[in-house]
């Protein structure tokens, strides 16, 4: 599975990658600091699956999913905020992931 991290906080990008390297099956990650850089990631990485932050300067983690070209990739929603889960689900991802999750947490999704 190819994976692309989207998140505008560095320490954040780095414990999502840090546990998504611990799992199999994981073939490929790329990482992108913010929504403008992820639709480039896209384009070029095509990854199977995006971790997308949702609040994020310029372009929020639900416009990004609604902007990616075909073939998009499976979305998950990783964020502090509970309040954004209606719209995540809106936007067709196929989980939403609070901070602070745990590994167990990440496999439940990875198992998606």
């Amino acid at each position: 599975m190819r994976v692309l991290i989207v998140d505008d906080e560095r320490p954040a990008r780095d414990k999502l990658h840090r546990m998504l390297e611990q799992e199999p099956g994981i073939t490929a990650l790329q990482m992108a600091c913010d929504g403008i850089e992820a639709i480039e990631q896209c384009a070029a990485f095509t990854p199977d699956v995006a971790f997308l932050d949702i609040q994020m300067p310029e372009v929020t983690g639900i416009e990004l999913a609604a902007s990616l070209p075909p073939p998009a990739p499976l979305v998950v929603f990783v964020t502090a905020y509970d309040q954004y889960a209606v719209a995540a689900f809106d936007a067709n991802a196929i989980d939403y992931l609070l901070k602070p999750y745990d590994q167990a947490r990440l496999q439940r999704t990875l198992a998606r």
